[in-house]
């Protein structure tokens, strides 16, 4: 699919799903170390397979998006090529770092960039709509995204 910016709401809209789960598995840990080991590297694991898919959407994110809202798109995609090709050697404080300090300010661009796209009428409001009723997109704060229908 060539990439449009009309589809980038529902890239954002995982990213922003990805980051809150990533949240959910890591929050109570206070170490990398601790989230390492615990669970048989289970929390580690899908951590490291959301930050992997939060890489592919960004890659998929259409060339204006990301021209009008800069941030470091090329260091998310670059995690995600690591993890993808040297999954055993991903150095678990980066992870941890990544989580606390570099995943709040890349979910906050995405509510902002999903903000502008729907008052600026880029993005269908009833996409919008549609996915607040899915059960996929159960941890996104939709009231961030509230809007006049």
């Amino acid at each position: 699919m060539l990439k449009n910016r009309k589809n980038d709401l529902l890239y954002l809209l995982n990213i922003i799903e990805y980051i809150e789960k990533i949240y959910l598995y890591s929050n109570s840990f206070e170490s990398p170390e601790i989230l390492y080991e615990t669970n048989d590297q289970m929390n580690y694991n899908a951590i490291l397979s959301l930050l992997t898919q939060i890489g592919e959407n960004s890659t998929k994110l259409s060339d204006e998006t990301k021209n009008e809202y800069p941030y470091p798109w090329k260091d998310v995609v670059g995690l995600r090529n690591r993890i993808a090709h040297d999954y055993t050697g991903i150095n678990i404080f980066i992870v941890f770092q990544t989580i606390k300090y570099s995943l709040p300010s890349l979910k906050e661009k995405a509510y902002q960039i999903i903000q502008d796209g729907i008052s600026e009428n880029i993005f269908d409001k009833s996409e919008l709509l549609s996915t607040k009723e899915s059960n996929y997109y159960s941890h996104i704060d939709f009231k961030k995204l509230e809007f006049e229908q």
